[in-house]
């Protein structure tokens, strides 16, 4: 989405379904990736709303931040110093004589203050005012307007120089993870390249393509769980080579997700957000794509790999595997029939309720791959 003064541009994911649809999957899709505990109460609430994404996304966060303000602003001790006309916490002798040589009835002390201005409520109170700003719904403005309200106490700063790295979370504030996550979300999406001048714009880009990889990695692992198989997200990490020279491996590969039992590696997993072409030589399925699926079987010594794109209507009605490959081993004395095979696949988005069932369906699917007989 990209917002100028008089204008919003909304570029939707090639997610099948009507326009509000795409919008509530896409935030389904987020919420699985990026750990945002969204109720089934509050994803009901979305499927009701008709605005825009970044609508939609701000009336889910003033949602969640209200539901952890009723239950308490956090407040924690914080370092603080200051110079004072009475002793308060411990005085610094250092910055005392180099401060107050010339002054003597001040006293620079350094102490801990149990207040609320904290780096967490720091960063919440700026996105408030950033999605005042930028929000055209008067519903979402007020919402906006009343939680600023509640951070009345806490320091303004500007987005440049929020303290993201003093931000801590323990068993006290733990709660407000999902709500900072929301948070980091949308200020990390604010780029000062989309402001000139005085009109302000604001942008929220999300690359479908890392989306689209965490979302089936996070719904895949409980498939898995379910079927005595351990998954990894992103590894585990091995290499192509060695470098001969300085005896070290280069070249890292690290597959969206590695199905392993015990030590072996069972079935390995890639994520393409393309759209395949039942018109195109091999539904276009890139060269590229084939190569590094054989690196993976090579490296890690699996026999099943699946190579998963989103569901189009094009393709048909049906979801699933739609070509298989034998890989040929470079080994001597491999017989036909025991390289990797490889299958490529669709998911449907249309109804993420239904991902899981897919997934454990396609996961079903190499057992019976490996059976059969060599095409």
């Amino acid at each position: 989405m990209l917002q100028t003064e008089s204008q919003t541009i909304e570029v939707l994911p090639k997610i099948a379904g009507e326009d509000n649809q795409v919008r509530r999957n896409l935030v389904g899709m987020l919420n699985v990736a990026l750990d945002l505990e969204i109720g089934e109460g509050e994803m009901a609430r979305v499927r009701k709303q008709t605005q825009s994404l970044l609508e939609v996304l701000i009336r889910l966060y003033c949602d969640k931040l209200s539901e952890q303000l009723r239950r308490g602003l956090v407040r924690r001790y914080e370092a603080h110093e200051e110079n004072l006309a009475f002793v308060r916490g411990r005085l610094s002798i250092a910055d005392q004589t180099r401060r107050n040589a010339a002054n003597p009835e001040r006293l620079y002390c350094r102490f801990e203050e149990f207040r609320e201005d904290n780096p967490l409520n720091i960063i919440l109170k700026a996105s408030l005012r950033m999605l005042l700003r930028h929000s055209r719904s008067s519903g979402n403005q007020r919402l906006l307007s009343e939680l600023l309200l509640a951070f009345e106490g806490v320091s303004d700063c500007s987005i440049a120089s929020l303290p993201w790295s003093r931000v801590r979370f323990d068993r006290l504030n733990e709660r407000y993870q999902p709500v900072f996550r929301l948070a980091r979300m949308f200020l990390h999406q604010t780029s000062p390249d989309v402001t000139a001048g005085n009109a302000h714009g604001f942008s929220l880009f999300f690359d479908m393509n890392v989306l689209f990889e965490q979302y089936i990695g996070r719904m895949s692992l409980p498939v898995l769980r379910k079927r005595g198989l351990r998954g990894r997200l992103q590894g585990p990490r091995k290499y192509v080579a060695n470098d001969m020279a300085e005896a070290k491996p280069v070249f890292a590969m690290k597959p969206d997700l590695v199905a392993t039992e015990g030590a072996l590696a069972k079935l390995i997993v890639d994520t393409k957000w393309k759209r395949l072409s039942p018109e195109e030589s091999k539904e276009g399925v890139a060269q590229a794509d084939l190569y590094q699926m054989y690196a993976y079987a090579h490296c890690y010594g699996c026999t099943t790999m699946l190579l998963l794109y989103p569901h189009d209507v094009q393709l048909g009605n049906e979801p699933g595997v739609r070509r298989r490959f034998r890989l040929n081993s470079a080994a001597r004395g491999t017989h036909a029939g025991e390289g990797a095979v490889l299958s490529i696949a669709t998911i449907d988005l249309t109804d993420l309720r239904m991902v899981a069932s897919q997934l454990n369906k396609l996961f079903d699917m190499p057992c019976s791959i490996l059976l059969a007989p060599a095409p």
